[in-house]
């Protein structure tokens, strides 16, 4: 009865055009704003019981941002070669290894580490979410699913700091990663049993540095692809 439940909720509540989907797309996409913001409050705590500098303490958020860039370059190549859920299901428990580790830390060399790693398992829901937008949508229905995604993504570093500071007055810096971790294992839980997959035709070239640099090529080149991006560039800079 157990896969008859599971097929039936996947019909009911997972399909295209409904709200669970696009609640989930959502939540993938709000790791990345919630993981770099949630822990903020607690940055004078950790330097303070890590025994670290402020320098070191802020190299916990670069090393964040420079795993999140580097993580989102490889994972839409390997997505359409493998399919979305595999890729989405490795890299979300990446993210809950690497938060473990953060909520684990010893030193800050250690969480310093620990981030980056985390950071390049979180951009895989960010990646991933919008490639299964556009696997099931297309047109103005694909524009509104981004749109939303991107609202949960505006509203998601308001309220992380609110969460993360509330965490830290009532449990400690090590809870934020806590949390997030189990709902990183909750959501490894709801992509296996209710997220089908949604790529249709997988790419049939083996996943290279020549493969991927050839199609950034071909994105690099494409005018409106390169205003878009100065765009959302300029808005992050000053971010």
């Amino acid at each position: 009865q157990t896969p008859a439940l599971s097929y039936v909720i996947i019909l009911g509540m997972l399909r295209p055009h409904t709200f669970a989907l696009t609640a989930l797309l959502a939540a993938l996409s709000a790791v990345g704003p919630l993981t770099t913001d949630m822990y903020l409050p607690s940055l004078p705590d950790i330097a303070r019981l890590l025994h670290a500098s402020t320098a070191q303490t802020q190299l916990t958020i670069s090393s964040y941002l420079i795993g999140f860039a580097v993580g989102q370059i490889v994972y839409g190549p390997f997505s359409d070669r493998h399919g979305r859920k595999p890729v989405l299901i490795v890299a979300v428990a990446l993210y809950c290894v690497a938060t473990l580790g953060c909520a684990l830390s010893t030193s800050i060399e250690m969480l310093i580490v620990a981030r980056a790693l985390q950071a390049v398992g979180g951009s895989g829901g960010v990646v991933l979410a919008r490639a299964i937008v556009r696997d099931l949508y297309s047109g103005s229905r694909a524009g509104r699913e981004l749109s939303v995604i991107a609202s949960v993504m505006a509203l998601a570093p308001v309220l992380a700091p609110v969460i993360g500071g509330a965490l830290q007055t009532a449990f400690g810096w090590r809870a934020s990663f806590f949390v997030l971790a189990a709902s990183g294992v909750i959501g490894i839980g709801v992509i296996w049993l209710l997220l089908p997959e949604t790529l249709v035709n997988r790419a049939k070239e083996p996943v290279s540095p020549a493969t991927m640099l050839g199609s950034y090529r071909i994105v690099a080149r494409n005018r409106c692809y390169l205003a878009y991006m100065s765009l959302i560039a300029c808005s992050y800079a000053g971010l």
